[in-house]
């Protein structure tokens, strides 16, 4: 996937500064320590990396408050891992909220429409990624949620809310029976998260990694209670992209 503009993807900026220069993480890169080892997602490149030992050392001078040297500050900007910028503060790994349960109750009175519903975002999601890319689906996700919470700015009772949330994870129960979910979980979590915004509900989609051997995986949030994944699953990836 050929480089797309940064500029597209207002995910925050994380900042840091030395005696002379102040710096911040280009738009859509982010990164997480898994293990002893920092890894990186370049969301316009549609990649995970790691650094030379050296540039790993000059990056975690930065992130563990140490000021890095003029050379080290070259190497990282010339690196495309940092960009200088006015203001200041850490640059700190993707932090998510701690994970509280998950979904384990079967929902009532789930109908076809909702398996039907579940079917279209999955098939949707899936065409969104080949054709548009990651970047551009990513930056989709980030423009509905700020539009619906715009619209729902009054959250729904906690059971009211509950009974969508069972039902959303029930009517991709139903999909999965149809449509193969195997090495899928990234378009899975994408139509998952925007099945929840059209009812009216913010989800959180994370994006993590493995070391020895690699592995991503991605899932769907609301606040800590997973959606369609166990908490065993996801404790054995390191988040490194939260949306």
């Amino acid at each position: 996937m050929g480089m797309r503009d940064r500029s597209r993807i207002p995910l925050s900026f994380l900042h840091c500064r030395n005696i002379a220069m102040a710096y911040a993480l280009p738009g859509g890169l982010s990164f997480c320590v898994a293990g002893d080892r920092l890894v990186f997602l370049d969301l316009p490149s549609d990649r995970y990396f790691c650094l030379s030992p050296a540039i790993e050392a000059d990056f975690r001078d930065l992130i563990e408050g140490r000021s890095p040297g003029h050379s080290a500050s070259r190497r990282l900007q010339s690196g495309n891992l940092l960009i200088a910028d006015a203001r200041a503060n850490d640059i700190t790994p993707c932090i998510i909220p701690a994970v509280a349960g998950e979904l384990v109750k079967q929902p009532e009175n789930l109908a076809a429409l909702d398996g039907l519903a579940a079917i279209g975002w999955i098939l949707r999601c899936r065409t969104e990624l080949k054709v548009r890319g990651l970047a551009a689906t990513i930056q989709h996700l980030i423009d509905r949620k700020a539009a619906v919470g715009k619209t729902h700015a009054v959250p729904d009772a906690a059971a009211a809310r509950e009974r969508k949330l069972l039902r959303v994870a029930g009517s991709f129960a139903v999909a999965s029976g149809i449509i193969d979910t195997h090495g899928r979980c990234l378009p899975w979590s994408l139509a998952i998260a925007h099945r929840l915004l059209s009812l009216g509900i913010t989800p959180l989609l994370v994006l993590g990694v493995r070391l020895t051997p690699f592995a991503a995986h991605a899932w769907v949030q609301v606040g800590g209670t997973l959606i369609n994944e166990c908490r065993e699953r996801t404790d054995v990836f390191t988040p490194i992209l939260v949306v």
